[in-house]
Formats: structure tokens, sequence, C-alpha cells
């Protein structure tokens, strides 16, 4: 109605713009009457709109008391239960006089029912319901109500009948809702993969899907569920989850292809290129990383790639070396990662670009972790350098107590140079 009243504004203001001093006006005319009728409407339209949803209940309530239209009895009484509102005992009363000639009316005095737990009167009206009216809902009160009695498996079979004649997403969850209380997961399974079939995916049935699959490790699957997840959201999550699913089998330049493809975290495509060992790539992009945020981890992080690279087929050259040397003097303080101290360390001794402070920056490193073999070798290999090897074999001897350490390559190497050493000396 309230379209009628915007209607009659409009025309009246063209009117009145048409309107001239030589406009002839008939004798007879006399102004309309506002149409209060569609001016209250119009206001309950407004605090709906904006969620003032008591605004309009006592509007509609006001309409009925004025006019006795049942459907402003309807409006009222709909808006109180669906926002748990006051005066619901009120309307329920007045609506008890229509109970037999509107179904609507019957169906919100069920929803009354269930709202004050009086189970036998809501399933009394809703049987009545079911014998003279084969609205959809009406099979979903009453599965709703058999399942407030906890009979699970008839509340199901209602709601699927119910579902079969208006399939939506709120019907859906109650079914799966009661198939997980049956601890029925085969059944939910098939009803979702159905579902999603017939009507495609929305977002909480599929993440019951996705959990489903999860469980079951059913990886193919999942991939095609995450991506349509995905679309429906632009929630990353999801690709993230597709990603880790991706490693876990060994998959690593599909993660990466989709992690380019979705253009996602950057800090995720320098791990996943390292992972790959492209380690150009992982430098290339951890210094544009730098340029654009000065932050010194990103190039400290392109150092070690740019020395890693060199290192897939050979040992790096000096060049190489005093190449990587100079972005980790830009950006490291004694502050850094243990990691990063005890690379730049041995980096320095094992190339004779400056043994000493080398060792300087190994200690930094053995400060923080001081057990640790790597730490403890890098700084021996230090003392090596300096010819006191009887100090650097007292510091590689504290490594030999993990065998899988003390038999790696580069140990051997220098424990052999050690001993060599100290031989010398005798």
């Amino acid at each position: 109605m309230y379209r009628n009243y915007l209607f009659i504004i409009i025309t009246c203001l063209f009117l009145g713009a048409c309107a001239g001093k030589n406009t002839p006006i008939y004798a007879d005319f006399k102004p309309m009457k506002e149409n209060t009728l569609d001016k209250d409407l119009m206001r309950a339209f407004v605090c709906e709109h904006y969620g003032e949803f008591q605004c309009a209940r006592d509007i509609y309530l006001n309409l009925y008391e004025e006019n006795g239209e049942l459907k402003f009895l309807e409006q009222a009484f709909f808006l109180s239960l669906s926002h748990n509102l006051d005066k619901t005992k009120e309307l329920n009363e007045k609506a008890k006089k229509f109970l037999q000639t509107s179904p609507n009316i019957k169906r919100l005095s069920v929803l009354y029912s269930l709202s004050n737990m009086d189970l036998a009167r809501a399933q009394k009206l809703v049987l009545e319901l079911l014998k003279s009216d084969d609205y959809p809902g009406n099979y979903e009160l009453y599965g709703d109500i058999l399942l407030r009695k906890n009979q699970l498996k008839e509340a199901l079979k209602y709601y699927k009948i119910a579902y079969k004649q208006l399939p939506n997403e709120a019907m859906a969850l109650k079914m799966i809702g009661i198939y997980t209380l049956l601890n029925d997961i085969e059944s939910m399974k098939k009803f979702l993969v159905d579902m999603r079939k017939k009507q495609g995916c929305t977002l909480k049935t599929c993440a019951f899907l996705s959990k489903i699959y999860l469980d079951e490790e059913n990886y193919k699957e999942l991939e095609g569920i995450y991506l349509e997840l995905y679309e429906l959201s632009f929630n990353d999550n999801f690709l993230l989850a597709l990603i880790e699913i991706y490693i876990k089998q060994n998959q690593k330049q599909k993660a990466l292809d989709l992690a380019f493809q979705y253009d996602l975290d950057d800090e995720l495509k320098v791990f996943l290129l390292q992972n790959l060992k492209r380690f150009d790539k992982a430098k290339e992009l951890s210094l544009k990383l730098y340029e654009k945020s000065e932050d010194k981890e990103h190039l400290l992080r392109a150092a070690v790639f740019e020395f890693e690279e060199a290192s897939l087929n050979a040992k790096p050259n000096l060049e190489v070396a005093k190449s990587v040397a100079k972005k980790f003097e830009e950006a490291i303080t004694k502050e850094n990662s243990p990691l990063y101290l005890n690379y730049y360390g041995y980096l320095l001794i094992d190339y004779d670009l400056d043994v000493k402070k080398g060792m300087e920056f190994v200690e930094f490193a053995l400060q923080k972790e001081p057990n640790n073999f790597y730490y403890l070798d890098s700084l021996a290999w230090g003392y090596y350098k300096l010819k006191n090897c009887k100090k650097a074999w007292e510091l590689l001897e504290k490594t030999f107590v993990d065998k899988e350490f003390a038999n790696s390559s580069e140990s051997k190497e220098h424990q052999k140079a050690i001993k060599a050493c100290l031989n010398d000396l005798r």
C-alpha cells in the first residue's frame, strides 16, 4: 500500500508543477485527504528496515485495532515472536478467535506454544494444519516439535518432507543437526553430496561436507570443495587449507601455483619458493619486499637465498660470498635470530673475510643457544682458522654426542682438518 502513497505524492507534485495562474480550477475540486493507512505502513516499513522491530510491531498492532484487518495482527504477532518482543501473550489471546480460519495465525500460535514449551498444544495445532494444508512449513514445525520431544528419527522424517517441497539452507542445517545427533555421518554425507550436486554449495553446508572429507582424508574431493568455498566467501583461509593439503601430499608446485594464482601472502610465496629450492625467485621476491617495507628481515633472507642458490651445484666462489656478506652487513644486528648470526659468522670465517668478526657473531648466536652443535662447530672452525687447533678440537668434541651431526660431511671435514692441525703441532 505504501507504494500507492508514493504514487499519490509524485502525481500531486507533477500536477502542482504544471499548475499556474492561468490554469483552470474546477469548481467541484476538493483536496484529497491524506491516506493515513499508507503513511502508517510506510513508518512500519522504515522501522523494520532499521531494525526497530518493536516500533514496527506497535504500528501493526495499532492498525489491527483500528481496522480489524487480520494481516496486521499476523505481522505484529510474527515480529513479536521472531524478535522475542513483549506482548506475545496478549497477541496470542487476540489470535485465538482466528485459529480455525487462518493457517498463518495457527502457525504463529504453534511457534508461541513452542517458545513456552507447551508441546501438547503445539502438536495438536500442527496436526490440524497437516490435515488441511500442505504448506512445507507445517512439516518443518512438526519436525521442530518432535525434535523438542527428542524423537530424532521422526523429526528427520518430517524435515525431509519439508526440504523436498522447499529446499533451502535453513532446512538443510536442521537435518544436518539431527544427523550429527544420531552420529549418522554416512547419511549426512550422502545428503550433502546430493544437495551440492542439485543446488550447489552454500557456505555452511559445504563447510560441513569439507569436514567430513577432511576426516576421511579424501583430499581429492576437498580440493574442489575448498575452491568452491573460497569463491563463495573470498576467505583466503580456504586456499591456505588447500595449500596445506598440497604440501602434505608433496605437491609443492601446485601449492606454489595456487599462491601466485590467487596472489596470496608474499611471505607464503617466499616459503613455498624456498621449499622448492627456487632460491633465485625467493631472493628476487625478498628484495622486492625489502624495497617496499624496508624490513631488514627480507634483506637477510635475500642474502641466505643468494648463497643457497649458488650452493646448489658447488661451493660458491669468493665473489658470491662477498656479495652475500655485504647484504648481511647492511641488515644484521646482534639482536637478530641466532640462525642469521651463525650463518653470517660462519660465512666470514669460512671465506676468511673477517675471522674474528665472524667468531663474534657466532658467539652472539651461542649466547642465545649455548648447546647448539652447529654454532659450536662454527666457533671451532673459527679457532682453527686462527691456528688455535687445541681450542678448536675442545669445542668440536662437544658436538660428538650427536652421532648424526658428528657423521655429517661438514663435521667430518672439520674433524679431519683440525686433527691434521693438531698433528702438525706435535
